[in-house]
């Protein structure tokens, strides 16, 4: 699939507060809280995704941490080619 391709199926994941995310690297769970709308001289509007993650004091997470502030085109790139697993919560 090329990065085009990938683009397009971007527009087929929807986005929405309390979706649940996994990091399949870490294992750490990540909760989409708010969705944050900022504008871009370059680009049209851009939107980030503030993600509350879940943290297992057991394991040792500092050589993977999450951002808490994720670009929403980014975060569904991710989601595509399965860096994170992606539950609607509707």
């Amino acid at each position: 699939m090329t990065l085009r391709n990938l683009r397009e199926h971007t527009k087929g994941v929807i986005l929405n507060v309390g979706d649940m995310l996994i990091d399949l690297a870490t294992g750490q769970v990540g909760l989409l809280v708010q969705c944050d709308r900022r504008i871009s001289i370059e680009e049209d509007d851009v939107y980030f995704w503030h993600v509350k993650w879940t943290t297992d004091k057991a394991q040792d997470h500092t050589s993977a941490i999450n951002p808490i502030w994720m670009e929403e085109e980014g975060l569904k790139l991710s989601i595509l080619v399965g860096v994170f697993e992606y539950h609607s919560a509707s």
